[in-house]
């Protein structure tokens, strides 16, 4: 009798057992399911605000690598100009200015220095002058890499708050979803023992 007890008991414990496994099993592979999904999609969320810092860290290198050439380039013309200036202030005191003493006029040593200086403004006032548009040029192109760094930021930073702002949603919608999926399964597989047992 303690052997067919035993026997009992053993063949209640293997008839439970199988439909608890079965349970275990397919809740396990509906969880796995969607923490998976959860996964890739926070991956893809990671991978996508990687590219965007790539893409504002690459922007800013390319505009301070612009203004670092602007600035060269602006820094070679004022070594070119220091150069000019120095050669040509050479070269007008090696000019025989009023070495030679004309009989018609003399001209005083006061009188030429005067004209030295109104030729070296001259030629200060013709340099601004043409600079003007190139110096208005070079600030144009400063402001608009500025505002587009700027417009870009504010754009990748719109994004990330439009995600974050969407992600409870979506978490509540995938976590519904999931629920939905394992109340399935179990109605599933209720429906289908009843099925077995009616049969």
């Amino acid at each position: 009798m303690a052997q067919k007890k035993s026997e009992t008991v053993l063949s209640a414990v293997e008839t439970i057992n199988p439909s608890a496994e079965e349970s275990v099993a397919v809740g396990s592979f509906v969880n796995t399911f969607w923490d998976q999904f959860e996964l890739s999609r926070e991956r893809a969320e990671q991978l996508r605000e990687n590219r965007e810092d790539a893409y504002i860290n690459a922007l800013r290198e390319v505009i301070k690598f612009n203004k670092q050439f602007r600035k060269s380039v602006g820094n070679l013309y004022q070594q070119s100009k220091k150069t000019n200036k120095e050669m040509v202030s050479e070269l007008m005191n090696q000019l025989p200015f009023g070495k030679e003493e004309s009989k018609e006029e003399e001209v005083s040593p006061i009188e030429r220095e005067e004209l030295k200086n109104q030729f070296v403004e001259v030629s200060g006032q013709l340099e601004k002058i043409a600079l003007t548009p190139i110096k208005s040029f070079v600030h144009f192109v400063d402001q608009m890499e500025d505002n587009f760094e700027k417009n870009a930021e504010s754009g990748v930073a719109f994004e990330r708050n439009r995600r974050n702002a969407w992600l409870k949603v979506r978490k509540h919608y995938v976590k519904l979803a999931k629920d939905s999926h394992l109340n399935l399964v179990e109605r599933g597989k209720s429906g289908f023992k009843e099925l077995i047992k009616t049969n």
